[in-house]
């Protein structure tokens, strides 16, 4: 109903406007009629200039009329009213020029066309009263009914009728078509409206399908800018879409553009990218012609997705694969090694109580040595043998700012570390399934590197909730880790401590991820590194 009042209201204002034009066109031409006259020009107030003023002040008022009209009904009542008065208008005005010899009875057709604008099963009514007040006029004209114009003569009988039936056939032919054409364009309206409607629908389908596309879209100009992107790939390159439509695409991911070259190949890379923030990623991007229906290439399209937790992924079930083949040799060489450090580090006890051999302080310095050694060698090997041979973790809930601040005072405790300051905030309880003795033997390990890695330097700890996980953050003042070691850091025996085993943190890996977590290290922007762990966070 409002599509109908609107469309409604459109016509009729055309038609004011037309009408306006028409009534305009008249009064020139009448002017001009005047100034070329022999007895010159002679303003005054006659009927047909008090039709002009009719006719201009009806228009404003029909103008305000339509413009508090909201409903179709009063959007009806003006139109009525408006071809009323001009028929009326119409039968005036050729009255005054002549009648039967006027020139301007082609208003009447005028007026029956715009009705079949407005009203096409009421068109043939309208052609009707047309004809009837034509035909009225002439014949009360005729009889003298009506007072004649002086300067026009009286028609004979014959020519009346001819009139009559000339002009009521040209009325009723003109509502005729126009009636049948304003039912083809109401007809054409409706195919319209209902193939805007279909491509409406099919451009709200397409940018949904776009939009909910997890890949990120981006189609480039023939100039190799921006044309559009999708909510994914804003997302993705981490930009706002003001900093990427119109910008060079190489501009937002470096390296990119070799690949858009030849234009017209599907080319599939994988590239490293950092987003706005620093992070690098890992993009697969795949490049590809756009091409219109006369197969004429008028851009590119460029589709991407963030492969850096599928690589991130691939690595870590490489890493696990790589650590299980090691383990299982660790664990067969140590337990190898222990039997024979064993009797070794017997026999050296055993000479040196017995007082069997050289006595001499050297001997006995150099038995501590071995003695010393051997222990440091069953450390070792029983570190490695953990590693190779974890446990079934024994689950509990359990806090896990509790725990970590009871582990921070046996941490400050311990005579090695008392230079150590540990800086604990922990707002609310957060509690998360795990080992205890597991959940310990993480945040210990985590505790004396950074001890180790800043000696003296206080170490930051923070425990809060991120969601449906606890988040563990372990920070400390040292120099920070080396990019090229990052990368190797839960390696087994990999380290940057010329004493460490390299088996502390690969340890520490493999629990969080035995219970369901993941662990990070990064270097610190102002210096240091960060130990980040997540745990599934329990209700």
């Amino acid at each position: 109903m409002q599509a109908a009042a609107r469309e409604r209201r459109t016509r009729l204002t055309y038609l004011l406007f037309f009408r306006v034009v028409v009534v305009s066109l008249l009064l020139v031409a009448r002017l001009v009629e005047d100034v070329t006259a022999p007895d010159g020009f002679a303003l005054g107030f006659t009927p047909g200039l008090a039709l002009v003023v009719l006719a201009y002040a009806s228009a404003i008022a029909f103008s305000l009329s339509l413009r508090r009209a909201e409903a179709l009904a009063a959007i009806d009542r003006v139109a009525t009213a408006q071809i009323v008065l001009d028929l009326l208008c119409a039968t005036a005005l050729v009255h005054l020029t002549g009648g039967i010899e006027s020139q301007l009875a082609f208003t009447y057709l005028i007026i029956v066309a715009g009705a079949g604008l407005l009203f096409p099963r009421g068109t043939i009514w309208t052609a009707a009263a047309a004809a009837t007040l034509y035909s009225t006029l002439l014949v009360a004209r005729h009889v003298g009914l009506v007072p004649r114009v002086a300067q026009f003569a009286i028609a004979t009988p014959r020519e009346v009728l001819r009139a009559v039936l000339f002009h009521t056939v040209a009325i009723v032919a003109t509502g005729l078509l126009a009636a049948r054409l304003a039912k083809e364009l109401m007809r054409a309206g409706a195919s319209l409206v209902q193939a805007s409607a279909q491509f409406e629908d099919l451009a709200t389908l397409y940018a949904d399908v776009v939009r909910s596309l997890s890949s990120g879209l981006v189609t480039l100009g023939v100039d190799g800018r921006v044309a559009t992107a999708n909510q994914a790939a804003i997302a993705i390159l981490g930009v706002h879409s003001d900093d990427l439509l119109g910008r060079p695409l190489d501009l937002v991911i470096p390296g990119i553009a070799a690949l858009l070259h030849p234009p017209r190949a599907v080319r599939r890379e994988e590239i490293a990218f950092h987003d706005a923030a620093g992070k690098a990623r890992t993009l697969g991007v795949t490049m590809s012609p756009l091409v219109d229906a006369r197969d004429r290439q008028v851009g590119q399209i460029v589709t991407f997705q963030d492969l850096t937790e599928l690589r991130a992924m691939e690595e870590a079930v490489t890493r696990q694969k790589r650590l299980a083949a090691i383990g299982r040799l660790a664990a067969g060489i140590a337990h190898e090694i222990r039997n024979p450090l064993a009797a070794i580090s017997g026999s050296i006890e055993l000479l040196v109580s017995s007082g069997i051999g050289d006595t001499s302080s050297d001997a006995q310095e150099l038995s501590q040595i071995v003695l010393r050694e051997v222990a440091r060698l069953n450390a070792l090997i029983t570190e490695l043998l953990e590693f190779a041979r974890p446990r079934v973790p024994e689950l509990q809930r359990l806090d896990l700012a509790e725990t970590t601040q009871e582990l921070v005072q046996v941490f400050q405790n311990d005579k090695r570390l008392r230079e150590t300051q540990v800086d604990l905030e922990a707002p609310v309880p957060v509690h998360v399934e795990a080992d205890p003795n597991q959940l310990r033997q993480v945040v210990w390990n985590l505790l004396r590197n950074a001890a180790e890695a800043a000696p003296g330097r206080p170490i930051h700890v923070r425990i809060e909730q991120e969601g449906a996980r606890a988040r563990l953050t372990v920070r400390d003042e040292g120099p920070g880790i080396d990019d090229d070691n990052l990368s190797r850091i839960f390696e087994p025996f990999f380290s940057t401590k010329q004493s460490g085993t390299g088996l502390g943190l690969p340890t520490v890996h493999r629990i969080v991820e035995e219970h369901r977590g993941t662990i990070e290290l990064s270097r610190n922007e102002g210096g240091g590194t960060s130990a980040v762990v997540h745990l599934p966070i329990v209700v």
